[in-house]
């Protein structure tokens, strides 16, 4: 008896084993059967966002697209990022079910926690008068739950990740890019400051040139630091929309950047303001966001350059390959050296000189630190005169070297063949001065 009884469970068991098996089955081959969703979005021209306590509105614009916003006090629509938008249609239309149900009428939904559910999207198409309803809901299993209004009587169960993946804030899809421009494309860049230094400098065959200031009109700006300027511009972000009116203080804006691509008649602008009663932040304006932003202090601090940091600070020009000697005067020393290939030697000297090269490259890079002077003060001290040969024994080059207590630490003063002084780094001057010091020298 006990034997029957044992065979009959195990049947049972099976049978009921192969039932679910069969019904899962069957489930899993209806989902695979019947698409999520049977409407192409290609033709989709606004999307409802309805989650938690927030609802908004992404609508297309022509090829771009814009969030609509209702704050506290006003209404407000603000660029939206147009690929966020597309992912979000793309991953509705792609997203496959594992398993889907039938008879989703009267209390099915709410088994599924879809009759209030965590996220409603409802799509509206161009041409077309019925939107498209998606709900979404967060099963305790972990399990995502979808119903959609084109197959009203069924349910369809997801993976988890589905409901995180359309469950986004509206800061999620707000384009937050001060600007839009490609870089290479920029050829005109003009700051203003109504307190400060201001210029302006244009792309020519040569590079930048200054228009403004005049007194640096038609002089070269550093290329690598208006390149530099313009990707920081590319990358800069609103700290914050304002989506509630924030009163700047009166006057004109603090500061303005605005930048001009090639064949762009109007540039792409910003404005920033001050803010009564908030030091820490700035107001600003952009033409490329249709709502203000707030930005840190710090950030707007490190876009204010002046026409000094992105001159060309260069004091020469010089062909290394043209020079044949050096003749240096230090401490009342003279030291001749003469290229001997692949090297170079002090004259009468048998061993060749390391770091001459090195150090004809630094002249190269020699930079200003500050503005130029003509006379220099009394605190200055002579320590080095360096002359550059070609093979004929002319001077390519003419310097002189001075110490200065006044200088900020690191700096000396070089005085170049246009009779002005340059502050500048005191490296080179170091470098000579170690491997020529007041020692014993050969003379011309």
């Amino acid at each position: 008896m006990r034997r029957i009884l044992l065979f009959a469970a195990i049947v049972v068991l099976a049978v009921a084993a192969g039932g679910a098996y069969w019904y899962r089955t069957v489930l899993m081959e209806q989902a695979a059967a019947s698409r999520w969703l049977a409407h192409s979005l290609d033709q989709v021209k606004s999307v409802h966002v309805q989650g938690g306590d927030e609802s908004y509105n992404l609508v297309r614009r022509g090829r771009q697209w814009e969030i609509l916003l209702a704050g506290a006090s006003w209404n407000l629509a603000a660029r939206a990022v147009k690929v966020k938008v597309k992912d979000l249609l793309a991953g509705l239309a792609e997203s496959t079910p594992l398993l889907s149900f039938d008879g989703a009428g009267g209390d099915g939904l709410k088994a599924y926690g879809l009759d209030q559910p965590g996220l409603t999207i409802i799509l509206q198409f161009k041409d077309e008068e019925v939107p498209l309803t998606v709900r979404l809901a967060k099963g305790e299993s972990g399990r995502t739950y979808g119903w959609n209004s084109e197959s009203p009587d069924r349910v369809f169960e997801f993976e988890g990740s589905v409901f995180d993946r359309f469950a986004h804030p509206s800061a999620y899809f707000l384009d937050t890019r001060v600007f839009s421009f490609e870089e290479e494309k920029v050829d005109r860049v003009q700051l203003t400051q109504p307190f400060g230094s201001s210029w302006f400098v244009e792309q020519t065959g040569q590079g930048f040139v200054f228009t403004l200031p005049g007194y640096l009109k038609g002089k070269s700006a550093s290329s690598s630091e208006i390149k530099l300027y313009i990707h920081t511009l590319a990358l800069l972000r609103a700290g914050k929309l304002v989506l509630e009116p924030v009163v700047p203080e009166r006057g004109m804006a603090a500061l303005t950047i605005k930048v001009w691509t090639k064949g762009a008649n109007d540039p792409g602008q910003v404005e920033f303001f001050t803010i009564e009663g908030d030091v820490k932040h700035y107001l600003g304006r952009s033409t490329w966001l249709t709502v203000p932003f707030l930005l840190d202090a710090e950030s707007v601090s490190q876009l204010v350059k002046s026409a000094f940091d992105v001159q060309g600070r260069n004091i020469f020009t010089l062909d290394i390959s043209q020079i044949s000697a050096l003749v240096i005067e230090h401490g009342g020393r003279r030291y001749v050296i003469e290229r001997d290939n692949p090297g170079w030697k002090v004259v009468g000297g048998e061993k060749a000189v390391p770091g001459i090269d090195m150090a004809l490259w630094r002249f190269t890079e020699l930079q200003f630190e500050a503005l130029p002077l003509n006379n220099l003060a009394a605190t200055a001290v002579k320590l080095m005169d360096c002359r550059l040969l070609d093979g004929d024994g002319k001077p390519l080059k003419e310097v002189t070297f001075y110490a200065d207590p006044k200088l900020p630490q690191g700096q000396c003063w070089m005085k170049n063949g246009d009779g002005m002084y340059y502050p500048v780094s005191a490296r080179l001057l170091k470098d000579l001065q170690g491997m020529f010091p007041a020692g014993s020298a050969n003379k011309e």
